[in-house]
């Protein structure tokens, strides 16, 4: 629970930099203290480190030319946001996954009545989250509750538990791919309830990537693709051409994004007077990054690129993959994609169901910023403490077979991190 509140990102936790660190802490008091932390995870964790430092320290050196505080910028991105994600790995181990699809759906559940009663009196809603009066949980008509956000520019779309609707979508995505290949993809009452949820976020980008889910639930399952393209397309052109925040929004946020872009100085201007931050959305920030990083894409800038680039100090980006490229380069990017395929095929053997999805991970990114949430993060170490779906299933659950299932469960997880 602590870790998933600690991902999404709307809380007091992720606006106060002692209460990461104070996370750090507990998490590995608990390694310690339930003695989950072994030699092979520390080697682990070193080689990540100093691969990381290692591309941190040259590219600071001999491709970007900026001061020394990008590079410590760097350095306190490893301690702060991935030793989290590895120490929860670390503690919960083969269970991980698990845990991580168990708690994103009871949290979804509880979204539910909080998200009728934000549609009822949505100012009753927001009434009672200025009462908490937490830090950094209200302002500008948005209030954080700990377990669910109301926004009011959203007033009859369902944000959950993290700061907006689309990153709900996100949490809620993620945790029915990562049900789906721990429950040798059966529709069970986890993803009846996540897919519940998922509808009352309204959120393009989550509706595109859940279509997505479905094909990729139906394809483990063995229903043929062209037998899928002829019952699921029709449906999907008829709710794409009726619903106005499929195919109409995405038609009009692109049309936005370029007159934004052609006016980008003035618009910022104006914000500035007004107090507020501009808003550039998927295609605006893609076409803005793009013009101002060129060839620094491929290898990122640093943690804190934004403020490289006078202008983005007062502009808010809204595409994942590229606000990623930024940061850590289609090389960064590549290497969590890569772990994260690594972890589909462990638990599945299946290519094409993986590159699903991993196709679905980039549409999520397309849409929000979400490769650095530690959720995200934690694909770089999952892969070494899972286990394939299938090697439970083999052994009959009984007392005789418990000690055989832990000593090949150790072997296992030993064996994939020396790998």
């Amino acid at each position: 629970m602590i870790f998933i509140l600690l991902s999404s990102k709307a809380t007091f936790i992720d606006g106060m930099n002692i209460c990461w660190f104070l996370i750090d802490g507990l998490f590995l008091w608990i390694a310690l203290e339930k003695g989950r932390l072994l030699k092979s995870d520390i080697q682990l964790f070193l080689k990540f480190a100093l691969i990381y430092l290692t591309f941190c320290t040259l590219r600071a050196l001999f491709l970007i030319q900026l001061p020394l505080q990008y590079w410590v910028s760097d350095v306190i991105f490893l301690f702060k946001y991935v030793l989290p994600s590895f120490l929860f790995c670390v503690i919960l181990r083969e269970k991980s996954i698990k845990y991580l699809a168990t708690v994103i759906c009871h949290l979804a559940i509880l979204s539910l009545p909080l998200y009728c009663l934000q549609l009822i009196s949505g100012d009753t809603v927001y009434t009672f989250g200025k009462m908490l009066n937490l830090p950094y949980a209200h302002f500008n008509g948005y209030v954080n509750m700990i377990f669910f956000t109301y926004v009011k520019v959203h007033t009859i779309r369902n944000s959950g538990f993290a700061w907006e609707p689309g990153a709900f979508g996100f949490f809620l995505v993620i945790g029915l791919l990562l049900n789906f290949f721990t429950n040798n993809f059966t529709f069970d009452k986890k993803a009846i309830w996540m897919s519940i949820a998922l509808i009352t976020t309204l959120s393009t980008t989550a509706y595109i990537a859940f279509v997505l889910v479905l094909l990729l639930f139906f394809r483990a399952r063995g229903v043929k693709f062209t037998k899928l393209l002829f019952l699921i397309v029709p449906v999907v052109i008829a709710f794409a051409t009726s619903l106005p925040f499929l195919f109409d929004k995405i038609g009009v946020t692109y049309n936005r994004d370029m007159q934004d872009l052609k006016n980008i100085q003035t618009l910022n201007q104006t914000y500035i007077h007004m107090g507020q931050i501009m808003p550039l959305n998927r295609f605006g920030s893609m076409l803005f990054l793009i013009n101002a990083l060129r060839f620094n894409l491929i290898w990122g800038v640093s943690n804190i690129y934004e403020q490289s680039i006078p202008l983005l100090k007062n502009i808010g980006l809204s595409n994942g993959i590229f606000s990623f490229f930024g940061q850590f380069g289609m090389i960064g990017l590549g290497f969590l994609l890569f772990k994260s395929y690594s972890l589909f095929q462990k638990l599945n053997g299946n290519i094409e169901v993986s590159i699903y999805a991993i196709l679905i991970i980039l549409i999520l990114g397309f849409g929000e910023c979400i490769f650095i949430t530690s959720i995200m993060l934690c694909f770089l170490f999952l892969y070494h403490y899972s286990l394939p779906a299938s090697f439970i299933e083999q052994l009959p659950v009984d007392e005789d077979n418990l000690a055989k299932q832990k000593q090949i469960t150790k072997s296992l997880i030993i064996n994939s991190q020396i790998i």
